[in-house]
């Protein structure tokens, strides 16, 4: 079992990104599967079919080394330029993916934020 937890509570960037027709999505690693459910959620908001390029300004990207972020943890960073969302795993991908949809506004708009979200594991309490 996990505890969720939020390492900072998500800090305001200033701006938004808007999503555009004829934007990508970057997937690296073992990402295909969050990318795909973002490229979904994408065009069942707004309409927008999101593409697949390496240069891709919506990036998803599964990073094992990331393993401080615990299994089902993330980093979701947009900015108005770009989107990076980053996890150890794909579970925590999954999870972020879920955020932006939160964030997502039915025009393609999505504020400016950065956001890490971290799991740990359960801890017994000293009493048990």
């Amino acid at each position: 079992m996990a505890i969720r937890r939020h390492d900072k509570e998500p800090r305001r960037r200033t701006g938004q990104f808007l999503l555009r027709k004829g934007m990508d999505i970057r997937s690296i690693g073992n990402a295909g599967e969050a990318a795909k459910l973002l490229r979904r959620y994408v065009h069942d908001e707004t309409g927008i079919v999101l593409g697949n390029s390496p240069e891709g300004v919506v990036m998803v990207t599964h990073e094992p080394a990331m393993r401080g972020l615990g299994e089902d943890g993330y980093a979701l960073l947009v900015s108005p330029n770009a989107i990076m969302l980053r996890a150890a795993t794909p579970a925590g991908l999954i999870n972020g993916v879920e955020q932006f949809r939160r964030l997502l506004s039915p025009g393609g708009r999505v504020p400016a934020v950065d956001l890490t979200h971290l799991t740990a594991p359960a801890v017994a309490p000293a009493w048990m």
